[in-house]
C-alpha cells in the first residue's frame, strides 16, 4: 500500500522540479577526503545517496551544506572550514594533510543558472568563475546528522536546565509539526513542548496514555524523527540535508518517514538529500533519485549505475535465499520468466527463490559482477546475455570481473530476443494462438500486415521486430512481453525448440545453487 502511495507520487514530483525557484544540480569535489575528481547530479526533488562504508556519502552531503548563504546563520555555519575541519596542531608531527580542495556547485536559482566554486590554498575562499558582482545564492538549509542526545557533557549541559532560578521557556509544537511525526508512531500525544535556555534546548512529551517523559527517556527514532518534524515541517523552500535518515527507526517507520518527506517536498518545494544504508529507503525514490558511491581498492570513488531489482538487493545482502538471473531488457525478462514457468514445475522449484532482475545493459554486465563478489553474492547470480551477444567478448569480461566461473548463459537465437519471439509467432502461429487463446487466422493476418509494414523501412532487424511486437500486443490488447512469455513457455515444451539447451542450463544452475554444489 505505501509503496503504491509511493509511486504515485513520484511523477508529481518529478513535475515539481522545474517550478522549484532553487535547486542545486551538481557537486563536484576534489581533493578532499580521498575523493579526486567525483560529479554527482540530483535530478529528483528527494535524493538518496548509497554506498558502502567510507564511500564519500557524508562527504557529499556536507558539502552540499556548502553551497547557499544560510539566512540567519552564523559566520561559522555552513562553511567548509567548520563541516570540514582539520587536525593541525601547532606541537606534534600528526597532523591532516593539507592540499588544495575545490567544492564546485551548480544550481537553479530564480536568476537563472548559476555556479560556485569553494577553493581551499592556504585559505577557504569563494569564486564564480569571473561573473562580477556575483554572489552565494541565498538558501535555507537544514542539516542533521548522527549526532544525539548521547554524548555526556551535552547531557550535563541539558540538565543544566533543571537547575535554573526561573522555568525555562516552552514552545509548544504546532500541529502540522506533531502531525508529521504522529504519522509514523502507533501511539498519539496531547502534548509535544520544546523547553530552552540558554541556546539550549529539550523536548518534553506528554502520550495519550497519561506517560510523560523528555527526550532523555526517548527512544532513538522517536527523538530523531520529533526533532525534524520540529525543523522541517514549515520549511520552504528550503535544502533538507540528512545523514543516514534510517538510522533507529523501524523498516516500516523508514517508508513512512520517506513517503512524509516527498509529499512535504511537494507542498513546500523542498529539496532533500538523505544518506542511507538500507535498501528499504532506496526503494522509496525512482530510479532516477538513487546515487551509488562506491569506493575502489586504490580508493577512489565514483558514481555507479543506479541499481534495479537483484543488483540492489545484493549490494544490501538480501539476495542470500534466492537465485538471481541478470539479463539485459524487459524481453529478455520475459522469456526468462516463460522458461521458468516450465522449470519450476517440472522440478519443484518455488518461484519465489528465483529473481529476473533486468533493464541494465550487457555492458555494465562486468560492473555488477564486481560488486556481486565485493559483498559476497558471485555465488547466487546467473547472467543472461542476448543471443546476439555470443561472440562479443561480454562473457570473458564478466568472468574476470567475478574472479572465478561464474554461470552466464545466451537466450536462443543468434539476434535480439524480438526477433526471436517473432520468428517463433511466423513459425507457429497456430500453437501460440492456441495458447493466447485467440483465432489462428487472426493472428497469422495480424503477423502478415505488421510484416507488411515494417520489413521495408529502414533500421535495424532488431527495431522492427520490437515495433512488430509493440503493434502486435496492441491490436491483441496485450503487452509485448507477454506474447514473449507465452511464446518462451510454449517453446519450453517443444524438445527441438532453440530453447532447449538454455532450458537445461538454467535448470542445471538451479539445481546446483539449491544443493550448494
Amino acid at each position: 500500500m505505501i509503496q503504491k502511495r509511493l509511486e504515485a507520487l513520484w511523477p508529481r514530483l518529478q513535475a515539481k522540479k522545474p517550478q522549484m525557484p532553487h535547486f542545486l544540480s551538481d557537486v563536484y569535489l576534489r581533493g578532499i577526503r580521498g575523493i579526486d575528481g567525483l560529479r554527482v547530479s540530483f535530478d529528483y526533488p528527494v535524493s538518496v545517496i548509497a554506498g558502502g562504508n567510507a564511500s564519500g556519502k557524508s562527504t557529499v552531503l556536507f558539502a552540499a551544506a556548502c553551497a547557499y548563504k544560510v539566512p540567519g546563520a552564523g559566520v561559522r555555519d555552513f562553511v567548509p572550514s567548520t563541516l570540514f575541519p582539520d587536525y593541525h596542531a601547532k606541537v606534534g608531527s600528526r597532523r591532516d594533510e593539507r592540499g588544495e580542495v575545490v567544492m564546485d556547485f551548480e544550481y537553479s536559482t530564480p536568476d537563472g543558472r548559476r555556479s560556485m566554486r569553494w577553493r581551499r590554498g592556504k585559505s577557504w575562499n569563494r569564486s564564480f568563475f569571473g561573473r562580477k558582482g556575483a554572489t552565494q545564492p541565498e538558501r535555507s538549509v537544514y542539516l542533521r546528522t548522527l549526532a544525539n542526545l548521547t554524548s555526556p557533557s551535552e547531557v550535563r549541559g541539558v540538565l543544566a536546565m533543571s537547575h535554573l532560578k526561573s522555568p525555562p521557556r516552552e514552545t509548544a509544537l504546532t500541529h502540522w509539526e506533531s502531525d508529521f511525526a504522529q504519522r509514523m508512531f502507533p501511539f498519539r500525544y496531547t502534548e509535544v513542548v520544546n523547553l530552552s535556555s540558554n541556546r539550549k534546548s529539550l523536548l518534553f512529551a506528554v502520550q495519550e496514555g497519561g506517560a510523560k517523559y523528555s527526550e532523555l527517556h526517548m527512544a532513538a527514532g522517536e527523538r530523531a524523527i520529533l526533532r525534524l518534524s520540529e525543523k522541517i515541517a514549515h520549511l520552504q523552500d528550503g535544502l533538507v540535508l540528512i545523514d543516514e535518515v534510517e538510522a533507529g527507526l523501524h523498516p516500516w517507520v523508514q517508508q513512512l518517514l520517506m513517503l512524509q518527506l516527498q509529499k512535504l517536498a511537494l507542498q513546500n518545494n523542498l529539496q532533500i538529500v538523505v544518506t542511507s544504508h538500507s535498501s528499504i529507503v532506496l526503494n522509496t525514490v525512482p530510479l532516477t533519485a538513487r546515487i551509488f558511491l562506491e569506493r575502489d581498492e586504490k580508493g577512489s570513488v565514483s558514481v555507479v549505475p543506479a541499481h534495479r531489482d537483484i543488483v540492489q538487493n545484493a549490494l544490501y545482502g538480501l539476495s542470500g535465499h534466492t537465485l538471481n538471473v541478470l539479463c539485459e531488457d524487459k524481453a529478455a525478462g520475459a522469456i526468462l520468466w516463460g522458461l521458468f514457468d516450465h522449470i519450476a514445475v517440472r522440478d519443484r522449484i518455488n518461484r519465489e527463490s528465483i529473481r529476473v532482475g533486468r533493464d541494465t545493459g550487457a555492458s555494465e554486465f562486468p560492473a555488477h559482477a564486481k560488486a556481486f563478489r565485493k559483498f559476497g553474492q558471485i555465488d547466487n547470480v546467473v547472467f543472461v546475455l542476448d543471443g546476439d551477444r555470443r561472440d562479443s567478448g561480454d562473457e570473458k569480461k564478466i568472468r574476470n570481473a567475478a574472479g572465478q566461473d561464474v554461470p552466464i548463459f545466451f537466450l536462443p537465437g543468434g539476434s535480439a530476443p524480438e526477433v526471436w519471439v517473432w520468428e517463433q509467432l511466423r513459425a507457429r502461429g497456430h500453437a501460440v494462438a492456441e495458447e493466447l487463446g485467440i483465432d489462428p487466422d487472426d493472428l497469422a493476418k495480424q503477423v502478415r500486415r505488421c510484416d507488411a509494414v515494417f520489413d521495408n523501412t529502414s533500421g535495424t532487424p532488431s527495431e522492427a521486430a520490437k515495433y512488430k511486437m509493440e503493434q502486435l500486443a496492441e491490436y491483441l490488447d496485450r503487452k509485448a512481453t507477454d506474447l514473449c512469455r507465452v511464446v518462451a513457455s510454449m517453446e519450453a515444451k517443444r524438445e527441438e525448440s532453440q530453447a532447449q539447451p538454455l532450458m537445461r542450463d538454467l535448470a542445471e544452475a538451479v539445481n546446483r545453487w539449491r544443493t550448494g554444489r
